[in-house]
């Protein structure tokens, strides 16, 4: 553990997409470090699992299956919230998705669906919170984004939305200065994940694309400690930033959007060719 156990002590975290990979981490971080934790997904098998983990630490923990994109659903989770702890101070708003695709290949409904999942399901979580508690005592929001400071080449749709909560943070981060919310962005760089098994590309690829000045991949810690360090007194005069947790990759500023689509094309051909027995 990197903070002291009792750093988030008598605080209360909500946290989206818990159930794996960086959600997961820093849901389990944060109870550690003293915090009850309130889960939530669409799978209730993953979240249910996290839950599990945090009550063996010790701390109280709920898990809410639910989807960002449904307002009813966020407002029975809110609800939920209320009944099972009293308050919330943190949110963590990992909760999102993606797929890889050449622009020219995307439809209006793929660019829509992770639009509205990414930015809109991030929006509606973060007025829902405010509204229900932190207008009334302040805490803290942290958005977990993506390196799209120079575009985001194969991820057009992704690049949109993360772009759009960066600009949404800085703005509710003015606003809402004066009821003590802080609200911050983390943008992770090649952070190895479960979910990276979703592409057909192998880790040494992914370095190649990004071009890592440090030649290997973050991992999940990396991002929970910045979060952690965000939404506690740490970082108690940090608001409306982003920080880019990347290994160096975003010194890179110019982007081979042809070496990614060509790359993630020839996977797809190599996989559909049979294999000989």
């Amino acid at each position: 553990m990197r903070f002291a156990s009792d750093l988030l002590s008598g605080r209360v975290a909500l946290v989206t997409g818990g159930g794996t990979g960086m959600g997961r981490a820093t849901a389990i971080e944060m109870a550690r470090c003293g915090a009850d934790i309130a889960l939530l997904g669409r799978r209730t098998g993953p979240i249910e699992d996290c839950a599990e983990v945090i009550r063996g630490l010790g701390r109280k923990a709920v898990a809410i299956s639910a989807d960002i994109r449904v307002p009813e659903q966020i407002e029975d989770a809110m609800q939920l919230i209320k009944s099972e702890f009293g308050r919330l101070d943190m949110l963590v708003n990992n909760a999102g998705g993606q797929f890889v695709t050449p622009a020219r290949e995307l439809n209006n409904k793929g660019f829509e669906t992770i639009i509205r999942n990414n930015l809109v399901g991030s929006w509606q979580m973060t007025k829902a919170v405010a509204d229900h508690f932190m207008f009334e005592h302040g805490g803290s929001v942290v958005f977990v984004t993506a390196c799209v400071r120079s575009g985001l080449s194969g991820f057009v749709h992704t690049a949109a939305a993360r772009g759009g909560v960066l600009a949404m943070m800085k703005t509710l981060a003015f606003e809402w200065a004066e009821f003590g919310i802080r609200l911050n962005c983390v943008a992770p760089g090649t952070v190895r994940t479960e979910g990276m098994d979703h592409y057909p590309i192998e880790p040494e690829q992914w370095l190649k694309l990004n071009r890592n000045i440090m030649g290997h991949m973050g991992d999940v810690s990396d991002i929970s400690a910045a979060i952690i360090f965000l939404s506690s007194s740490l970082g108690k005069f940090v608001t409306g930033e982003e920080w880019y947790i990347d290994g160096g990759e975003t010194l890179h500023l110019a982007h081979d959007a042809r070496q990614m689509i060509d790359m993630v094309k020839f996977s797809k051909r190599e996989s559909a060719v049979p294999k000989s027995k």
